[in-house]
């Protein structure tokens, strides 16, 4: 059963302009866009109000010394590349970065048993579950090339990063083996000594996301967010796929491949990300960033 957004706001006691606002910033949980009209889940929790999370302190996140030139050279050279050359090392990036979130997740497969996994042979010696999410996340990074689109790639449409959409992720990562309605995680985060709900974190994350975040560099704004939602890991599994996925869109839509993390440097990408975690400084993990680019867009040309 839905409400109207009239319904809503006497429900919440907010004003109808501000459940409008609330439904298109996805902070609605199950909310469906029909037409002109939003349709409201009948049960559907009221919203935190951002406004109220200001006095909360996030990470200061710092970057060091960082410069962009090398990352505009690589988007230029992105731009006038071959769509088949491109399509082909972007291909070729999402085994090494599966590997590598695995890894993060504290799951060890082989190089070798992703490559049969891919070619459509399911294995005795991994979990369904572990090879269900491996075909899904694959599944997801190849349609995000198609739908967002990259350099002479066209996509098909242009998204928003939101709570929900996050939800909406991890729905598709546990697809064929677990149906159960997407929640956050019930722990808290610890963050400056004070302890806070996961809602609240996540709430917070979205506000500097759609506010300050949106005058950054599209690579920090992409690397921000891989990293804070690590730092919350809002669902309790899974929760680098998510991460990654969230980088990646952002990638993408900034005109960059997304170059996360190869499993072979996964001792320096841990390493990386641990600073981060902990100081909130990104500078490390930028680096790898900009390497792992600047060597795949190498291939392009070199397959061109």
């Amino acid at each position: 059963m839905y409400m109207s957004v009239k319904e809503a706001s006497l429900k919440w006691g907010v004003s109808e302009r501000r459940v409008r606002v609330l439904c298109e910033e996805g902070r609605v949980d199950g909310v469906v866009r029909t037409s002109w009209a939003w349709n409201i889940p009948a049960d559907a929790p009221k919203p935190s109000d951002g406004r109220t999370l200001r006095h909360m302190k996030n990470l200061d996140l710092r970057l060091g010394g960082m410069e962009f030139s090398r990352f505009e050279e690589q988007k230029e050279r992105i731009k006038i590349s071959d769509p088949s050359s491109l399509t082909t090392v972007y291909h070729a990036l999402l085994p090494k970065m599966i590997l590598g979130l695995f890894d993060l997740e504290g799951i060890k497969i082989q190089a070798a048993d992703l490559a049969i996994l891919f070619s459509h042979s399911f294995l005795p010696n991994l979990t369904v579950e572990t090879q269900l999410i491996a075909l899904n996340m694959r599944s997801l990074l190849r349609r995000m090339l198609t739908t967002i689109g990259l350099g002479p790639i066209e996509g098909s449409t242009t998204s928003k990063m939101s709570e929900q959409r996050l939800g909406h992720y991890y729905s598709q990562i546990l697809q064929g083996f677990d149906d159960t309605p997407v929640s956050y995680d019930n722990r808290m985060v610890s963050q400056d000594n004070k302890r806070y709900p996961i809602n609240q974190q996540m709430e917070l994350l979205f506000m500097q996301y759609e506010q300050e975040w949106r005058f950054l560099h599209p690579v920090v704004r992409s690397l921000f967010l891989f990293g804070e939602v690590m730092r919350i890991r809002p669902f309790g599994l899974y929760d680098s796929f998510i991460a990654a996925l969230a980088f990646s869109e952002e990638m993408l839509k900034g005109g960059y491949l997304p170059t996360l993390l190869e499993v072979d440097s996964i001792a320096e990408f841990r390493s990386a990300l641990m600073l981060t975690n902990s100081k909130g400084n990104y500078q490390n993990l930028l680096t790898l960033i900009e390497q792992q680019q600047i060597r795949a867009v190498g291939k392009v040309l070199l397959s061109e």
